[in-house]
Order: C-alpha cells, then structure tokens, then sequence
C-alpha cells in the first residue's frame, strides 16, 4: 500500500497522525514518534533500546507476552490492548497492532502502532464500579431491613464503604448531647480512635460542626493545614493527610457523621457520592427505625399497664370472634381469669341468648366495614349503646361500650376493639329511683333519597289522583258523539297511568340495604323493574317476556331482587356481546330432583321461578360444575350477591345451559331462581271472617277524608256519580267532629292515610271506637307505613295504593 503512495507530503502527514514504533527482534524500540512519545511520557531518547515490554503496566498478565512473542514470531500480525505506565506512573491502555517487516522475505523488523482506548476503558471501569455500588447498597439495605442490631449495620457498612472507595481509615461519629459531642460508633483500621469510648467535642469553628449544617460532604485535601476550619486532634492522630466528612440523616435530626480518611487526596465523584449518600440514608432509617419500633414496645407496656388499672372493660376480638388480650379490669367483671377467657369466642361466652344475633350481624358488619347506627351494640340506651354480658356466674352486666378497627396494610379489618364502662349499679340505682322504668328508644335513620322519593311519590300520586279521577268523571259525562274530546280526555288519562307507573317504579327501585323483606307478587315487581332497566339495553338486544300475573305471594326484599335483575342482564347482554335474545319468564313449577347450584342441596318442591334465558354462547362447561367455588369467586361476583339473596328466604338458583330455541347453534345460558310460597291460608280465612257486604250500603252515606282538596272533590263526584250521598272533608279534625256529633249518620269512610293533625289509621282508630261495625279504607302512597298486621288490627276492611283506580274503588265499594 505505501508503495503506492508517491506523494510523500501524503505520507509525512500519515506519519504525523499516527501513535507508531519501530521494534527489533528482540522487541526492543529502535525507533518511535513523536505521538507516541508523547501519550506514554518519555522522549525519543528515553525509550531507544528499551523493550516494549518493560514499559507496559507490570499487572498486565504473561499469557499476553507469551501469545504475542508466538504470534509475531509464526510471522503473523498480533492484534489486541496493551496496558503502558507513564512516566508519571498512570495507566494508559492503547489498541496496539504489532505487524512483522519483511525485506526479501526476511523479516527484520516489527511496526507497532496504537490507538489511545484509556478513556473507553476509565467508562468501562466507572460503569462496574457503579453497578458493584448499586449491589452493594442493596444488600445493606436488605440487611438493613432485617432488624439487624444498628451496631452490626454500622460496622458493616464502615467496612464496606471503606473497601469500595479505597479508602484506608474509616469512621462512623453517633451525636450527642444536642449537636454539642460525638462518640465514636465504629472505626476502621484507626490507630488512636476506639469505638464505644472515643468522645469528640462539636464546637462551632471545627469541622463537625460545618459538615452537620452542609447538605454536601466536606472535602479536606490537607488536614495539618486545613485554614476554613478546626480539625478535631482525635482525627489529626490518624495521620492521614487527606479526609471527607459526610452527614448521616437530615439536617433537622441527624443521626452521625462519616468520615473517610486517607493519604492520597481525591474528590467523590458523582457514582462515589451517591454511595456513600445511600449507605448514610441507610444507616439513618434504619437507626430511625427501629427507634420506632422500640418507642412502639414502650408504648405497648405502657398502654398494657394503663388498662391494667384503668376501671375500662377492655377486649381485644379478632375476625373469628376469639378473644386475644382483655384487661385485668374486664376479667374482673366477667368473672374469669385472664388466661381463662383468652381464646375464648366473645359472643358466644359473654353475650346473652337473647343479644345474640343482632350481636352477630353487627360484629360481622364491622369486619366487612358496612356502616351500622350501632356496632357492636345491640341497644340504645338513655347512656349510651348498651349491650348486657353473662358472667361465669350466670349474672348479667349492662356494659355501655365503644368499638374500634384495626387495619392490617391492605386495608382489611384485622381486629376489633371494644372498650366499655360497667354501668350496671347506675342502672340499678336508676331503676330504683324512677319505680323500675325502662327507658329505652329507638333511633331509625332513613336515607335522604328515600325521605325524597317518599315525598315525591306522596305528592305526585295526590296530583295524579286528581288527574286520573277528574279524567276518569269526564269520560263519563262525555257524550259518545264527541269522539275528539273522548281522545283527549283518554290521552290524560293515559299519561296519568304512565306517571303513575313511574312513581311506583322509583319506590320499587329504592335500593337500600335496610329495607325490609316484604311479602310480594312478583310479576308486578318484576314489569316495572324491567320497564326500567330495558332502555339500559341496547336495541339490538331482544327482550322477550311471559310473565304469568296470577303468582303466589313470596317474601323477598324489593331493592334486591331489582339488582338481582340487573345483575343477570347485565351478564347475558356481556355474553351476547350486546346482540341476540333474553327471554325472562315467570310461572310455578313442581321441581323434582334437581340440585340447587350454589348450595348442592335437593330441591323438591313447589316455587315461583323465574327464568333468564339467553341464546349467546353459554358458560364454560370446566366452570359450570364448580362455578361457586373458592377459586371461581373471580368469575361469579355478580351470581355470588344472586344466590345469596335467593337462599335467604330459602330459595334455590339453577344455572344450565340449553337452546333458547330448537334451530339455535349455540347452548345458551339458563338461570332459574326459585322463590318459596308464602302459604295465605290463615290470613284468607281471618280476612273471609273480618269482610262485610258493601252492597248493603249503596245509595247510602259516605264521608271522604283528604286534606288534599282536589283528591277529596274528585272522589266526591265519584261517588256521587254511583248514586251516593258524598260528605267530602280536607280537613281530618273537622271530619271527626262531625262524626263523633251523629256517628250513625255514614255507612262508610274513605280516608287519606298522610293527613297534618290526625293521620288515616289514628281517624280510623277513633271512628271504630265509636262504631266497631263502621267499614273503613284508606288510601296512601306510602305503602310501607301501614303494615298488614295493624290493616288487621284496626279491622280496617280495605287499603288502596294512590293513584286509586275509579273502577277498583267503585267496584269493592258497590
């Protein structure tokens, strides 16, 4: 290639950027330029006749020598990196290739040339040291976090930090006495200092002082002639000429002082300082930790010692009800000994027959975090939440108690707290003084949605009452000619029918938790829930119904059988992916040797079942089989909340799958619910013995009790329409009196439930006093205000739901 080059300018120039030397068999420089005399430090002089071999690095390892002597000598070009001393004595690492020189197929030399790698291999060198230092801390750390004893952390640290800095004396400073000393905690390869015993004054103008108030390390490259600030003599004994003070903790609380002792003087870099930053953070919480932890053990003792002798009830329940720590105070109450009652179950120990249950589902609630007026206890009283215990010698103590959680770190009810005061003598002495009078009352909490849709549903139905039944009057005075206004007068009416269906669809959808399980017929329920939830649908979803109306009744809390419904067709329309058909039907079935899927039991009965059929692709046969298991809970949340609401009023659910229809490709899934019937046999015959004849009272009196005028007026003219004789009353004070003054005159009240001064059922109450043989209705929004047991009590004959039907009314009245 150089033979080819004529231009010899080209070639000085070449020579002038290369690092090259010119060696002879015996490895020795016989010539060398100037590049290359200037990165390893000697002059041209300086290097002629040295071998190359004795000016490269003397850790370099004899195998390269060795391969490289063998290469060159086979005639073969060696290729690879070669570490040289400078004169100086740093380390310079060059890509060396050393070529053999021929002339007439002899050789008679070698060219070496080299390229400068030091900076790539100082990268190299800085990159293992920081993942070495990133190790390293995270073992400290992990050890650290094992309640290692603080002084075997620091002297490991000490030690490891010393090592990987390359430092030669290492200390580890605790301070004392309100930044005013310190004492040394740990030293390394120290002469003078020792640990546990060496103290060193903090003073504002030494060393330590600064390094508490810096957030940086101090570096200090001549300790014997430091100018900025005293060095400690403790420290100056070490005879080291250089040192770096770096604070442990935070400013505001530190905990010690680094320092690192040396003498070759060199600043941190970046990687270093982060490591020793890391290895003081580690010192520092861990130090802060398990202070905390023992201010914890002291605390505990102190807490223990103070409900020993605290006049407190004290128990400590975990989530299996078992008693895990009570205070002397409680054990002294209940009768048992400490050891006695631990492990004992609370409720079924201490708590009375009779407190039981409701102390159950409460403790229960509390575990599951549901908010309850009283947790654990079972009984408000004039002092408080009172609930009684059973001592172990069968007597009973009226404790008024307070209750607490503790949670674990997910969140989760771990335990239970109860803490209570023994007022049984308060108790005995109140009794005594008030002639034994219990006072006891009972607080009942209504949700403001429910309070608003009460009101709501009361006013709308008055409203709707007059619209319907002025509606309903006029239809009738209309002559058949006057087809337009009959249309008119049938679109009110309508439109009062489809309010009417509203209001009863915001009480059906009343979903709270509280409600109580009513008797119900289902069918109805069921219509208006799904008017409600088919708009929710998407139209490409085909809702098919059969709903049988004439259905036994069934006991079943109405807010939970609407979100059983939603449940299951939310389910169905994620099956179909939001297009395909769910048929919902309802009829009674004789059910023979089925299994209940849920709960395995045999079902063998007659119930109302409700069916949700859809043609989508069904459930997985592997999941079918055990789809309420432990391990299944994942896939079954919704079917989960079903089937608990069906069994508890031991109902069953069936899932399957099956063809909605015969020409369907797929199995599509099949749920039935079963719904016990409630047996009416008794309450029948009662109402069969309690009915009376309306027809007997046709053409006769009739007193109307609304404090809503138009409702009163309306039912007026209805009456009076079927040929009796109206006393319409809006004011239930007014009403009475004019009963009490010629009770013999009506044959029969209708009265408005809801009414300012006298309500319904109290009007009813009086009026019968006077006439037990008067027949009596009431009509009213609020269904749930008047339940079936007072209806009977009071020997009230019917009770209708505003908007009452014209027809219904006249009907059981005729």
């Amino acid at each position: 290639m150089l033979k080819k080059i004529k231009d010899y300018d080209l070639l000085e120039h070449l020579y002038e950027c290369s690092t090259i030397c010119i060696l002879d068999d015996f490895f020795s420089i016989v010539f060398s330029n100037k590049n290359f005399n200037t990165l390893i430090g000697y002059n041209e002089n300086e290097l002629d006749g040295s071998s190359l071999l004795q000016i490269t690095h003397h850790d370099q390892s004899n195998s390269i020598y060795n391969f490289l002597i063998e290469t060159l000598e086979k005639g073969d070009t060696w290729k690879g990196e070669l570490q040289f001393t400078h004169k100086k004595s740093q380390l310079v690492w060059l890509d060396t290739v050393i070529k053999p020189i021929t002339s007439h197929s002899k050789q008679v030399r070698y060219l070496a040339s080299f390229i400068d790698i030091s900076h790539q291999k100082q990268l190299i060198d800085n990159v293992k040291q920081r993942a070495h230092r990133q190790c390293l801390i995270a073992i400290l750390g992990q050890i650290s976090l094992n309640n290692i004893p603080i002084q075997d952390l620091i002297e490991q640290t000490l030690s490891v930090a010393c090592g990987s800095l390359n430092k030669n004396i290492g200390i580890i400073l605790e301070i004392k006495d309100h930044d005013k000393s310190a004492i040394v905690r740990a030293g390394y390869n120290t002469n003078y200092i020792i640990s546990e015993k060496t103290i060193i004054s903090i003073k504002s103008d030494n060393v330590l002082n600064h390094t508490i108030h810096s957030s940086q390390p101090i570096h200090c490259d001549d300790l014997a002639n430091e100018k900025r600030f005293i060095i400690p003599n403790e420290v100056l004994k070490e005879n080291s000429t250089s040192g770096i003070f770096f604070l442990i903790g935070d400013k505001k609380s530190p905990f010690g002082i680094f320092i690192l002792l040396s003498n070759q003087s060199k600043t941190l870099n970046i990687d270093e300082t982060y490591f020793l930053q890391s290895i003081c953070n580690i010192i520092a919480e861990s130090n802060n930790r398990q202070l905390m932890e023992k201010n914890i053990r002291h605390e505990r003792e102190l807490l223990r010692s103070y409900l020993d002798v605290a006049e407190v009830v004290f128990f400590v329940v975990d989530t299996n009800k078992n008693i895990i720590l009570v205070n002397h105070h409680a054990a002294k109450i209940s009768g048992y000994t400490q050891e006695e009652i631990k492990g004992t179950n609370f409720i079924e120990i201490l708590i009375p027959e009779t407190h039981k249950k409701t102390s159950i589902i409460n403790f229960n609630n509390k575990i599951n975090k549901i908010n309850v007026t009283n947790e654990m206890e079972t009984n408000t009283h004039t002092y408080g939440n009172v609930t009684p215990i059973i001592t172990k010698q069968k007597t009973m103590r009226y404790i008024r108690w307070r209750s607490s959680s503790l949670l674990d770190e997910n969140e989760n009810v771990e335990y239970i707290l109860y803490a209570g005061e023994d007022i049984t003598e308060i108790l005995k002495h109140e009794l005594e003084e008030k002639n034994l009078q219990k006072l006891l009352y009972q607080a009942q909490k209504t949700e403001a949605i429910g309070l608003l849709a009460g009101s709501i549903a009361h006013d709308f139905n008055n409203i709707l009452a007059s619209i319907l039944g002025f509606s309903e009057l006029a239809l009738e005075k209309t002559e058949d000619s006057n087809k337009k206004l009959i249309k008119y007068l049938n679109k009110i009416k309508d439109s009062g029918i489809k309010g009417r269906n509203i209001i009863d669809q915001m009480q059906h959808l009343n979903l709270q938790e509280d409600t109580p399980n009513n008797t119900i017929l289902l069918p109805s329920l069921l219509k208006s829930t799904l008017q409600i939830l088919h708009s929710t649908l998407p139209s490409s979803i085909n809702i098919q119904s059969d709903i049988t109306n004439s259905m036994p009744a069934v006991k079943i809390n109405a807010p939970k059988f609407n979100q059983m419904i939603m449940h299951l067709l939310s389910n169905s329309n994620t099956a179909l992916n939001g297009q395909g058909i769910i048929k919902i039907s309802m009829n009674i079935n004789k059910i023979h040797n089925q299994n209940c899927t849920s709960c395995g039991e045999p079902i063998n009965d007659k119930y109302v079942v409700l069916t949700i059929h859809d043609n989508g692709p069904g459930i997985d046969k592997a999941l079918l089989n055990n789809i309420f298991s432990s391990d299944k809970k994942e896939f079954n949340s919704g079917l989960e909340f079903v089937s608990n609401i069906s069994h508890e009023k031991q109902g069953h659910l069936v899932i399957s799958n099956k063809k909605l229809h015969i020409n369907d490709k797929n199995e599509g899934a099949c749920i039935e619910l079963l719904f016990k019937i409630i047996n009416y046999e008794s309450e029948n015959e009662q109402h069969d013995k309690n009915s009376i004849d309306f027809s007997k009272i046709h053409h006769k009196h009739i007193m109307i009790v609304d404090d809503e005028s138009t409702v009163a007026s309306y039912m007026g003219e209805l009456f009076n329409s079927a040929g009796f004789l109206s006393h319409v009353f809006s004011d239930p004070v007014q009403a009475y009196n004019e009963f009490e003054m010629n009770p013999e005159k009506f044959d029969l009240i209708i009265s408005d439930l809801t009414m300012p001064a006298i309500t319904g059922d109290i009007l009813a109450s009086k009026m019968l006093k006077i006439n037990p043989e008067l027949p009596f209705i009431i009509c009213t929004g609020y269904e749930d205000l008047l339940s079936k047991e007072k209806v009977n009590d009071l020997q009230i004959q019917a009770l209708f739901k505003k908007p009452v039907d014209s027809a219904e009314l006249l009907h059981t009245v005729v």
